[in-house]
């Protein structure tokens, strides 16, 4: 069950409604947060979407059997940092749910914004992050970019020495690197947690993500 929904509020409401849906679809737990973030300065586009984003709620049934309604929040975009950590403010509450964001429209800035901060929350439990495409009515799975990153801090040498690409066997990859077969396994399986590296039948190998990070 879904404990809090975050979405960032653009022009148009169809992205924000089609998020809500879904999360209604997966199972909202009686009482969950949804919260959209907005840029804290009046816009006329954004307040229409907003104002047909609540009519549309209010027409549910199951929110209402829940006892959910959407809070509007503003985020600062005078200044990047403190838009950071305003949204980071916010985000905080929530580390302790099983949390879903949509970034689903609004200014780059306040959905960059957003990314940061829950990149930077410290989770409970990760959450789950998409990004709606605009006018296409899809949303693509944001990786876990800190999971990647504590990864790749750790496991520099054994990224480095998979940067060809092609597929490699531990053991092979344990004599490249001059270490034992079991260092080497835990740290592929912080890299297969994060999503820069893949198992085949022909061993070990780098995908998109982690060829990303030598710099392919």
């Amino acid at each position: 069950m879904i404990d809090a929904l975050v979405m960032t509020l653009g022009f148009e409401p169809g992205p924000l409604i089609s998020a809500f849906a879904g999360a209604i679809a997966e199972g909202l737990s009686e009482g969950a947060r949804v919260i959209v973030f907005t840029a804290a300065f009046p816009d006329e586009r954004s307040e229409r979407a907003w104002l047909e984003v609540q009519r549309v709620v209010n027409m549910m049934e199951v929110p209402r059997k829940l006892g959910v309604e959407p809070e509007l929040r503003e985020v600062p975009l005078d200044d990047m940092a403190s838009a950071i950590l305003e949204a980071s403010r916010i985000t905080a509450e929530l580390r302790r749910k099983k949390v879903k964001i949509a970034i689903t429209g609004g200014m780059r800035a306040l959905g960059i914004a957003v990314l940061a901060a829950v990149t930077l929350t410290r989770w409970e439990q990760e959450p789950e992050v998409e990004v709606h495409l605009e006018g296409r009515g899809t949303a693509l799975k944001m990786p876990n970019l800190r999971k990647l990153i504590e990864a790749s801090s750790k496991c520099t040498d054994i990224v480095e020495a998979m940067r060809d690409g092609n597929p490699v066997k531990l053991e092979e990859l344990a004599a490249r690197l001059g270490r034992d077969r079991s260092t080497v396994y835990r740290r592929l399986r912080l890299l297969l947690e994060a999503g820069a590296v893949k198992r085949t039948r022909y061993g070990y190998q780098l995908t998109p993500l982690g060829l990303a990070l030598v710099g392919f």
